[in-house]
């Protein structure tokens, strides 16, 4: 049987349990809460506010808590939000007046940011120190149009055909002097024309010559009529032969 003193003690010892096994689960799922960086356990020295970067970024600074220092954390976000993104996850290593990490800035969108340190101890307490107004500029900025200018040449007056008017020029001794020479004009030479109504024998030749002289122009239009008429019956034929022989 429990004595009223058995039943003391066991509640003692119940409470006692309980009570550990609530404040454990309590440190474990209780808030974080920030501790004194007046210290410098955590600095961030570039880039500094108000920077402009682009492309690779080095972060150079201070995270230690000497015997207490669990790891440190780098986090960047858009200023004004709290879509925190981890730079280095858990940094387990102090670092003092060093390159905490990298940040590739051609990641992001260009604008304005903020970078945040912590710097954790084993219960899980951090010191914290931001960075913000990181200008990141990837993009090449728009560039401004030079204005063109277009110069007008200015024209110059039309020159007047002013035909000069010649000055005759004098010897030493007062002499006019001759201009040049005219240029002598050469006859032409006039053909005789045979005299008309010449005779051979007593017959007039100029009958025959005028017939000898049509009958000859005529044979020759025939000729050419004729080579000409037989050159396009031979491109005729050949251009049907052709299509008959492609069909």
């Amino acid at each position: 049987m429990f004595t009223k003193q058995k039943l003391f003690y066991s509640a003692v010892i119940a409470f006692v349990i309980l009570g550990s096994v609530a404040l454990g689960w309590a440190r474990a799922f209780a808030a974080p809460y920030a501790r004194d960086c007046s210290g410098g356990n955590a600095a961030i020295l570039a880039p500094q506010s108000g920077a402009t970067v682009a492309g690779i970024v080095q972060i150079e600074g201070t995270a230690s808590l000497g015997a207490e220092f669990q790891y440190y954390k780098l986090e960047v976000a858009p200023v004004g939000t709290e879509a925190w993104g981890n730079l280095v996850g858990e940094a387990r290593e102090q670092i003092v007046n060093g390159q905490l990490g990298v940040w590739d800035s051609a990641g992001v969108a260009d604008g304005a940011y903020t970078i945040r340190l912590r710097v954790v101890d084993p219960t899980g307490n951090y010191c914290e120190i931001t960075v913000t107004n990181i200008n990141v500029q990837n993009s090449l900025p728009t560039a401004v149009p030079t204005p063109e200018f277009t110069i007008t040449p200015t024209e110059a007056p039309p020159i007047q055909n002013a035909v000069p008017t010649p000055v005759p020029t004098t010897a030493a001794q007062g002499t006019p002097t001759a201009g040049p020479s005219p240029t002598a004009i050469r006859p032409s030479i006039t053909r005789t024309p045979a005299p008309v109504g010449a005779t051979l024998g007593g017959i007039e030749v100029e009958p025959f010559v005028d017939a000898i002289t049509a009958f000859l122009t005529g044979l020759g239009r025939i000729f050419i009529f004729g080579m000409f008429t037989m050159g396009a019956i031979f491109i005729l034929v050949g251009v049907i032969f052709f299509v008959r022989r492609v069909l």
